[in-house]
């Protein structure tokens, strides 16, 4: 039996399945509450500069403060580009916030893709291009490759 067209694009190429977005800032003396003040959204993570973590009570080395996404499907509804400028619309655009933050603090954007198989894409269009460079954030993109059986432990 003859492969149809879209499982042949299943096997290779096409859109990126999945993916999710965090704004990550951090610096020695990072306050969470002026962060979540200053952007008007809650973090889905905060530390501070010496908080305790793991099992053998290590101290963190910054403070840290992340607003994340949940994992986004990209296969069905808006694709990887469009959940993107979503998410960046969702920023404020204060560029004072945003001046204020780089000046006292490192931060950057943080896309996570996940494929299930190889050569996937996504477009980044020209608006969150500019309003990254307007941030001042930097850009990091991790990719990873899910294999059925782990996208069946997760399950």
């Amino acid at each position: 039996m003859k492969p149809k067209s879209e499982d042949l694009t299943y096997l290779f190429g096409g859109e990126i399945d999945a993916g999710e977005f965090s704004l990550d800032i951090w610096s020695d003396d990072l306050s969470p509450a002026e962060i979540t003040a200053l952007l008007g959204i809650q973090p889905t993570s905060h530390y501070l500069r010496g908080d305790s973590f793991g099992n053998g009570g290590l101290k963190r080395n910054c403070g840290s403060w992340t607003y994340k996404t949940k994992r986004l499907d990209f296969r069905s509804g808006k694709c990887c580009e469009e959940q993107f400028d979503d998410f960046m619309r969702n920023l404020t655009g204060d560029d004072a916030v945003w001046a204020r933050i780089s000046a006292q603090h490192q931060a950057r954007i943080l896309i996570v893709l996940w494929m299930r198989t190889w050569n996937r894409e996504f477009d980044n269009s020209a608006y969150a291009l500019g309003e990254l460079a307007r941030r001042r954030l930097r850009l990091h993109i991790d990719t990873y490759i899910e294999s059925p059986e782990e996208k069946n432990e997760t399950e």
